[in-house]
């Protein structure tokens, strides 16, 4: 809300507009209203000092901003947003990589089925009908990536 403020300067009165923000004291909850310019000083202060920049309620008692501040606010969401990044890249380029191995499993495993060698691991034994199976029903299997219907 915007009001007109009345002050004194030099035995001069004079109008002034300004924006006025309502805080409420932590210690008797009364709620009143602070010019918004003294509550960005306030908070933008409040880290400097062990206990931030004092203010004082209607009825006197001593209040002060804690926590972070809008900016500190930003820059730490900022930095957290900048993590989530690099771990979803990090994450996607071991993803990547466990995919071209895989792939790459595969196309061992589909040449030696097509030359008719068992596809046990270790064991290397020829199969002369699986081989000429492969190569009159499936002669593209092998090159293709993706195996046919029989």
């Amino acid at each position: 809300m915007t009001r007109t403020v009345y002050a004194v300067s030099e035995g001069k009165r004079f109008a002034a507009d300004t924006t006025l923000v309502t805080v409420e004291c932590y210690s008797c909850g009364m709620v009143y209203a602070i010019p918004e310019s003294l509550q960005r000083s306030a908070l933008r202060w409040h880290g400097d000092r062990p206990n931030g920049w004092k203010l004082h309620c209607p009825l006197g008692h001593e209040w002060y901003y804690v926590g972070e501040t809008a900016i500190e606010r930003a820059e730490r969401l900022k930095n957290e947003a900048t993590q989530r990044e690099r771990a979803t890249r990090d994450l996607l380029r071991h993803e990547e990589r466990s995919h071209a191995a895989t792939r790459g499993h595969l196309t061992r495993q589909k040449r030696r089925a097509h030359a008719g060698i068992c596809p046990v691991q270790g064991c290397k034994r020829h199969f002369q009908d699986l081989e000429r199976h492969m190569e009159s029903k499936h002669p593209d299997y092998a090159d293709t990536g993706t195996p046919e219907k029989t």
